[in-house]
Order: structure tokens, then C-alpha cells, then sequence
């Protein structure tokens, strides 16, 4: 980029020192025939000058401005190609017809003496040239103004006084001097134009070779891109195989749990419940045998009998509290369940919104164990059987009663079957002296309401 701006900016500066000196060279080209005519007014022969010329010629003055005016308005149109960006293509037409018509005036106002003008206006073009159209457009355009030139040189040399008549008045040391000058200042117009153009083609070629290499930077970037994005569909593919395999992993680990949980409940009921009833139908039978001739035998047996009772009834609460969640016996019941909540969202990826509304802190110990086994299958059963993504947990106790709304966004079902999940729920509410609903038009829903009988 800064080498391209710097070639740019010597493009610019020869342009300036082109413009610069064909201005000086039609400016003293016209002071030349201003003062020419001035001397052949004075040397008193204007009427052997009227003889050589086949009209009047231009008065110096009106001939000054004229040359003036109009290398202006070329020199203004070559400022506007050179620092206005991004012309509109009929504005930059335009311009250049401006300059074509103010070089052609030009031209015919300093008799063409000096043709130079041409390749300002060619460099001009030049600056601007983008395209093959352009170039063809270019190529009419200066036909054209040579078109006029010749024409106006050969079909219209009464309009123009020739420069040997100016020379004519002039000795012939002067004259060799002044047609050394004007071949000086057409070659070294030519001289600037050919330097003009090395250093326009020198930009123009290294910023297409930059172009190329930027697009090939871009091909390369575009296929690394291309490739980074394989490589990251690769990965979230990869990624979504093992979060499934994770939540199916997460569902077999609860199965599994609630399996074991299941065997270790039985086990504990034939370890104290079964042994201790089955202690207690032997003593009976044993009593019923002695009650009528050893009372005194019987009574000690009834006495035997109502230890293994109380054993059975104290291993019987000490499975029960074995068997209540160990979150509740180590937190709170609104921290145990948004420990319950995040390690299933966590587990399964389905989110999770716990929202309590008044809901009181001291509930009896039996209704945290109820509404905690109730949420913790509702979870298991939005994710198991609805395929919910979401679930909305809302806890509220305003009024009288608990009431607790469990929804979800799952596949939902008309007409629901009770089976043993739901059974067990409604067997847990109705023992606390609650309600509790369902319904599954749209995902399912389960709404629990229960006395609001909080511990002293």
C-alpha cells in the first residue's frame, strides 16, 4: 500500500509539472503573437502582413484570454480526474468532452503553433482509463481531436495564420532561435508525457499485482475458514453424539438407581418388618396353645412377644429414615431441591425453572419427603417419557394450602394410563390429605395441593 501511494504520488507530480509547462509554453506562445503583432504595428507593415494572411488575425488580447481561458478549463478538468475518487461514469464523459472542446479552442486560437495540448489531454484520460470500453471510447475520442487538427490545417487555412508569417518579421538569428525553442518545447512535452506514462503503467502494475495478492490471501483465507468450520461441525457433531450418550447414560444411571433403591427397600422390609411379623405370628401361635393351662407361661411369652414389637417397630423407623434423601437430611427443602434441579438439568440437559411464591420454610418433615419424591419423578417422567426440553417448577403457600404446579413442554398424551409412578404419587398426597391432577393436552402437566399443617 505505501509503495502504491508513492508511485501514485510521482504519477501525480509529473502530471502537475506537465500541466505546469504547457501552460508556460502557451502562455509565451501567445505573449510571442501579442508582441508580433505589436511590432508589425509599429514597424508599419501591416500591409505587406495582410498580404501573407487571408483574414485578420485574432487581437492580441482577445487571442491572450482566449488562450488563457480555455488552457484553464483543461487544466481544471485534468485537477478533477486527479483528485476527485469514483467520478460517475457520465460525469467523467462529460468532463473529458469539456477538455476536448477546450483543447480544440485552444488549439485554433494559437493558430496551431504549438500541439502539445494533445497529449496533456491523452495523459488525462489515461489517468482515469478502467476498462476496454474505456479505452475504445479513448481511441475515438482522440481520433477525433486529430480529426479536427488535420481538417482544420488543410480545409481551413484561412482561418489560420501560418508560424513562419510570424517568424517573417524577424531576423534570421532570431528565427533560428525562436524555431529552436519550439521544437525544445514539443519534445520536451513528449519528453514529459513518456515519463508520465512509465511511472502511470508502473502504479497501475504493481497495484494489479497487489490485487492478485490479495485475492490469493483471500482464496487461502477462505479455505482455511472453510476448513476451521468443517472441523467445527466435525466437533459439534461429535459433541451432540456425546451429550445424547451422556443423557442416555444420565437415564440408565437413575433406572438403575431407582432399581436399586427398590431391592434394598424390599431387603430391608424382609430384613425388619418380615422378621419382626414373623416373630410375633409364632409367639402368638405358642400363646394360644398355653393361654388355657399356663397362664403365667402365656403371659410371659405376650411380654417377649411385644419386645420383638417394639425391635420390629424401631427397625422399621430406622429403615424409614434410611431410605429419606440424603440432600434433605443435609440442606433445607428449597435448597435440596435446587440441588435436585441442577444436577438433573446438569445430567440430562433439559432446563429446569424452580419459582417458589410464598412458600412457607417449616413444613412437617413427611411433606418435604412427599413433595420432593413428587418433583424428583416428575422430572425423571418429563425427561423419560414426555422428551421435554423444559420444565417449569412452580411452588406456592399464600393461602390454606400448598399448591404446586409441575409443566413441561414434552410430547404430552390425551389420554393418560396411571401407572405405578403416578399411582404412588396419588397414594403419598392422599395420606397427607391432599390432591393431586394431571392433565396432557399440550406437554403434561401435575398440579398437587396439600393442607398447609406446618410443624410446631
Amino acid at each position: 500500500m505505501l509503495v502504491r501511494d508513492f508511485v501514485k504520488g510521482r504519477a501525480d507530480r509529473v502530471h502537475v509539472m506537465m500541466t505546469a509547462y504547457n501552460g508556460a509554453v502557451i502562455l509565451l506562445l501567445a505573449l510571442f503573437m501579442g508582441v508580433t503583432q505589436q511590432k508589425i504595428s509599429a514597424g508599419m507593415v501591416v500591409r505587406d502582413f495582410l498580404y501573407r494572411v487571408s483574414q485578420l488575425p485574432m487581437p492580441a488580447e482577445e487571442m491572450l484570454l482566449g488562450a488563457v481561458c480555455s488552457f484553464t478549463v483543461v487544466a481544471c478538468c485534468g485537477y478533477i480526474y486527479s483528485n476527485v475518487r469514483r467520478l460517475p461514469q457520465l460525469f467523467r464523459y462529460c468532463v473529458f468532452f469539456v477538455e476536448v472542446a477546450a483543447c480544440i479552442f485552444l488549439l485554433h486560437s494559437t493558430s496551431l503553433f504549438y500541439d502539445g495540448v494533445v497529449l496533456l489531454l491523452l495523459a488525462d484520460f489515461m489517468y482515469c482509463y478502467q476498462g476496454e470500453k474505456q479505452l475504445k471510447i479513448m481511441l475515438l475520442l482522440m481520433l477525433v481531436v486529430y480529426g479536427v487538427i488535420v481538417y482544420s490545417a488543410s480545409m481551413l487555412k484561412m482561418d489560420i495564420i501560418s508560424f513562419d508569417v510570424y517568424l517573417a518579421y524577424y531576423s534570421s538569428g532570431v528565427q533560428g532561435i525562436l524555431l529552436a525553442v519550439r521544437n525544445f518545447a514539443g519534445y520536451g512535452n513528449i519528453m514529459f508525457f513518456v515519463v508520465y506514462m512509465v511511472v502511470l503503467l508502473q502504479d497501475k502494475s504493481k497495484e494489479n499485482a497487489e490485487i492478485a495478492d490479495l485475492n490469493y490471501r483471500m482464496i487461502m483465507t477462505n479455505e482455511m475458514l472453510n476448513e476451521s468450520n468443517n472441523r467445527l461441525n466435525e466437533s459439534n457433531t461429535e459433541l451432540n453424539l456425546a451429550n445424547k450418550k451422556l443423557r442416555e447414560y444420565a437415564m440408565t444411571i437413575a433406572s438403575l438407581t431407582e432399581i436399586k433403591e427398590r431391592n434394598r427397600l424390599a431387603r430391608e422390609i424382609h430384613d425388619t418388618l418380615g422378621h419382626a411379623l414373623t416373630g410375633i405370628v409364632a409367639g402368638l401361635d405358642a400363646c394360644m396353645v398355653t393361654v388355657d393351662y399356663a397362664p403365667e407361661v402365656t403371659k410371659k411369652q405376650l411380654a417377649k412377644i411385644k419386645a420383638a414389637a417394639q425391635r420390629g417397630i424401631t427397625d422399621v423407623r430406622r429403615s424409614m429414615h434410611m431410605l429419606r434423601p440424603d440432600d434433605l437430611e443435609k440442606l433445607v427443602f428449597r435448597d435440596a431441591l435446587r440441588k435436585l434441579v441442577e444436577d438433573f438439568s446438569d445430567a440430562s440437559g433439559v432446563e429446569v425453572e424452580l419459582q417458589f411464591d410464598s412458600f412457607p420454610e417449616n413444613l412437617r418433615q413427611d411433606q418435604t419427603d412427599v413433595l420432593y419424591r413428587i418433583v424428583q419423578e416428575s422430572l425423571t417422567n418429563a425427561s423419560r417419557h414426555g422428551h421435554a426440553s423444559r420444565v417449569k417448577i412452580f411452588m406456592a403457600g399464600a393461602g390454606e394450602m400448598l399448591n404446586i404446579i409441575i409443566s413441561d413442554n414434552g410430547v404430552g398424551c390425551p389420554e393418560i394410563k396411571k401407572g405405578f409412578g403416578l399411582h404412588h404419587m396419588a397414594e403419598r398426597v392422599e395420606l397427607l390429605g391432599g390432591t393431586l391432577a394431571y392433565w396432557g393436552e399440550k406437554g403434561f402437566v401435575l398440579e398437587v395441593n396439600l393442607p398447609r399443617n406446618m410443624q410446631g
